[in-house]
C-alpha cells in the first residue's frame, strides 16, 4: 500500500492558489473600460435618472459579468461605475435600462392604502406624493426597464466618452 504525504507547504499553496482564483472571478476591474454619456428626452437633459448597463447573456455563459450603473446629475451626466464600485463598465454588449433614482413610488401607494393599511386614502399624503412625483418629467414607458425600445450598446475596450441616450416622448 502506497502512503499519500501532504506537507503543508502544498496545503499553503493550495488554498493560495483557491483565494487568488476566487478573487479573479469576482469582480476584478481589468476588463473595464471607462464609460460616460449624457441623457436627454427631446433634446433637454434628464436628471436624477439611473443608467444602468447590463451585460447581454452569452452562449453557454447567462451572467457574463456585473452591471454598471450611475445617475445624471443636473445637465444629464453620468460615468458609470460597476456594482463593485469599480469606474466604468465591463467590455462587452450591454441592455441598458433608465429609471429616476429619486421618486419614492411607495409613498404614492402607501398613501393610497390609508396610513393603517385599512384601504382609507390619506387624501393630503396621496397628494404630496403625487406633486413629488409630478415634478419630473416622465420617462416615455417605451424606454423604462425593459421597455420596447430598448438601448443596447456594446462597450469597446478604449471605452466611451460622452455617448448619447437621446430619448423622444413621441
Amino acid at each position: 500500500m502506497m502512503k499519500i504525504q501532504i506537507s503543508s507547504l502544498s496545503i499553503l499553496f493550495l488554498a493560495g492558489l483557491f483565494s487568488i482564483s476566487t478573487l479573479v472571478g469576482c469582480g476584478g476591474s481589468g476588463s473595464n473600460a471607462p464609460v460616460s454619456g449624457v441623457v436627454t428626452l427631446d433634446g433637454n437633459p434628464l436628471s436624477g435618472i439611473r443608467v444602468t448597463f447590463y451585460p447581454e447573456p452569452a452562449t453557454g455563459n447567462s451572467a457574463p459579468g456585473p452591471y454598471s450603473t450611475a445617475v445624471t446629475d443636473s445637465e444629464g451626466k453620468f460615468s458609470l461605475e460597476d456594482r463593485y464600485e469599480n469606474p466604468g463598465a465591463m467590455v462587452w454588449l450591454h441592455k441598458v435600462e433608465f429609471e429616476w433614482d429619486e421618486v419614492d413610488e411607495s409613498a404614492l401607494s402607501d398613501a393610497m392604502e390609508g396610513a393603517d393599511g385599512d384601504g382609507s386614502a390619506d387624501r393630503t399624503a396621496v397628494n404630496a406624493a403625487k406633486a413629488q412625483q409630478n415634478k419630473y418629467p416622465k420617462i416615455p414607458r417605451i424606454y423604462e426597464n425593459g421597455g420596447a425600445r430598448q438601448f443596447v450598446v456594446e462597450v469597446p475596450a478604449g471605452g466611451l466618452e460622452s455617448y448619447p441616450f437621446e430619448m423622444t416622448s413621441k
